[in-house]
């Protein structure tokens, strides 16, 4: 199955915008930045799958889900 180009541009973009949202509450991107780097070269190489491009954008979900969510209640 081919991938589309357009699609793995897209997912790059959506994770290199998230990344400084993310540093900056603190979450560790070193996994982020590794998985976006290998799906980069992975599309030059012809070989990206669907699930890769699912499981990467599942992940960049989950971790702008948990930046975006309430904070607990204040413990005092």
């Amino acid at each position: 199955m081919k991938v589309n180009t357009k699609e793995i541009l897209e997912l790059l973009a959506k994770g290199l915008s998230a990344l400084p949202t993310l540093i900056e509450g603190g979450a560790n991107v070193i996994d982020r930045i590794s998985q976006m780097k290998k799906l980069a070269e992975d599309a030059k190489a012809g070989t990206v799958t669907k699930a890769q491009i699912d499981a990467i954008r599942a992940q960049t979900d989950r971790d702008l889900d948990e930046f975006n969510s309430p904070l607990p209640p204040d413990q005092k």
